[in-house]
């Protein structure tokens, strides 16, 4: 799923404004943003003033979106062992669907399966071990790939319980 896409859906699901966009990128650590400039992220392709949404972008908002929801880290100098090894090679943290669901079930303080009961919500129709691989190590011979559709239904079932 493209970065303008996933902002936008993220965005719709919970019900978040470009002003709260604004404030969770803050939080989020990423550098000041005009809200022009997040209304040209939130644009569809064909509209005019679309601009490409930076994957630091949305990996700032998940930051900031588990930072306003749950509070900062006990241990807020420690990062992560996977920023921590990133960092020090100096590569960037890959965006990919399975990094979003894992930030938004820890944002939205979910468990497996209520995960599993959103996704269910928003249209799909998989299994409560197929979810829970979602969320295991790359590494874990049990781990699956989170495809884009599986994402959509996720965001679709977050956005009917906020309806509800």
């Amino acid at each position: 799923m493209d970065t303008n896409d996933l902002n936008r859906r993220i965005r719709y699901a919970l019900s978040l404004d470009d002003a709260d966009a604004q404030m969770l990128l803050k939080l989020g650590h990423y550098p000041p943003v005009e809200l022009e400039q997040i209304a040209r992220w939130r644009a569809k392709e064909s509209d005019e003033g679309f601009e490409v949404c930076p994957e630091d972008s949305v990996i700032a908002l998940l930051d900031g979106l588990i930072l306003d929801r749950r509070g900062p880290r006990i241990e807020p100098n420690k990062p992560s062992e996977a920023v921590n090894s990133a960092v020090q090679s100096g590569e960037s943290i890959p965006l990919d669907n399975n990094m979003v669901l894992k930030q938004l079930r820890i944002a939205l303080s979910l468990r497996t399966d209520e995960v599993h009961s959103l996704i269910s919500a928003g249209g799909g129709r998989i299994g409560k071990t197929e979810v829970s691989a979602f969320f295991r190590k790359t590494t874990a011979r049990n781990y699956r790939r989170c495809g884009d559709q599986v994402m959509r239904w996720f965001l679709a079932g977050v956005a009917t319980q906020r309806d509800s």
